[in-house]
């Protein structure tokens, strides 16, 4: 019999790759290809911006029993990003307790919206890495990544001009640190190539700053004060 871990995460920015991944890891774990089951609870709030302990209560309500006709159950959360602090605290018992019939399956647009102790309790998967080591062709880079390029070329003004755009929602507003976090661990791997330690440093200060600022956005903290703080910060 295959083991299987407990708890899965799907982490990429599209959802359609992250759909892709969930359907092959699905015919994995049922053996079979397999859409409509009483077996697959769904945690889908496309509509809301946050996903609370109500909804997570829920899903862990319907995994209580035993599965209905397959050998295992599987709860699924999609937009996993949207899952407030308190939401993943209460997913923690279910995640350590879960049964070998019982597993969970989060799809996140990046695994660092997830708390630490929700990572590290499952096996991250990343459809984009295994598309490169096919030899796929990359794909596009998404606008909020084109804005970064020349992002603090820009006056303040301009600045908060984005900023305000970006903090619509906590989707948008996620999107947009991710993408200033890869910009600075590109930078961050850069200055360590060429042995730039001070510039090393600084990087390392400012990439604390964005994950306690993903932190507070996480936490449905005011966006656009969140950001705005963020960037004077990273300017300092």
């Amino acid at each position: 019999m295959v083991e299987f871990r407990m708890t899965y995460i799907i982490a990429h920015k599209k959802e359609l790759l992250q759909k892709q991944e969930l359907k092959r890891l699905l015919i994995q774990l049922f053996g079979k290809e397999i859409s409509d089951s009483p077996d697959i609870h769904l945690l889908n709030p496309e509509d809301k911006n946050s996903i609370g302990i109500e909804e997570v209560k829920e899903l862990q309500q319907s995994m209580r029993f035993k599965p209905f006709q397959e050998e295992i159950q599987v709860g699924i959360i999609l937009n996993a990003q949207k899952l407030t602090h308190q939401a993943q605290n209460s997913m923690l018992k279910s995640l350590e307790d879960s049964s070998e019939t019982s597993i969970y399956i989060l799809c996140v647009d990046n695994e660092k919206n997830l708390l630490p102790t929700i990572r590290s309790r499952g096996v991250i998967l990343y459809p984009k890495r295994r598309e490169e080591k096919e030899g796929n062709i990359p794909e596009d880079k998404s606008d909020v990544e084109n804005v970064m390029g020349t992002f603090f070329e820009l006056s303040s003004i301009e600045q908060f001009d984005i900023i305000e755009k970006y903090s619509e929602n906590k989707e948008h507003s996620l999107a947009f640190i991710n993408a200033l976090e890869e910009a600075l661990r590109e930078q961050l791997e850069l200055d360590i190539k060429n042995g730039n330690i001070d510039s090393s440093q600084r990087n390392l200060e400012f990439l604390k700053v964005v994950e306690r600022s993903r932190e507070k956005i996480s936490s449905n903290c005011n966006r656009k004060l969140t950001l705005e703080a963020m960037i004077m910060q990273l300017k300092t």
